[in-house]
């Protein structure tokens, strides 16, 4: 269930000592991850999202349930876009409907540590799964 998904995560990013870096370099690790396992081939204007500060792009292997690659070229963009595919791989295609990127972002426990311009490509990453 996708809420149980987030707040999994959301005690995962909160058991970080308080004070410390350790959470942003859990999402770092999560987008060297991604990175390595993202196609090359995949990288093309269909897939890219548009409005977000690093270039990104979320390929979409499978409508219902959902099943979809994330990359950016920016480690932290990756990390965060892997999250999507944390909470939404192998969830029925009804289960994004209620989300919108700030809800999302929210709900993980990131709220305050997102620029703006980094949650509207989130949240077009998000659009696009929905489409």
């Amino acid at each position: 269930m996708v809420s149980n998904k987030i707040k999994k995560i959301n005690d995962t990013l909160h058991s970080f000592p308080t004070g410390t870096t350790m959470g942003l370099e859990y999402i770092v690790d999560l987008g060297k991850e991604s990175q390595k396992s993202y196609p090359e081939e995949d990288r093309v204007e269909e897939n890219f999202i548009h409005g977000c500060t690093s270039n990104a792009w979320i390929k979409l292997l499978n409508k219902d349930p959902i099943q979809i690659n994330t990359v950016s070229d920016s480690v932290i963009v990756s990390g965060l876009l892997y999250l999507l595919e944390k909470v939404f791989n192998g969830e029925p295609k009804s289960s994004i409907d209620p989300y919108e990127g700030q809800d999302l972002i929210d709900g993980l426990g990131l709220e305050g540590t997102i620029s703006s311009q980094r949650l509207r490509g989130f949240g077009e990453a998000i659009r696009m799964m929905k489409e």
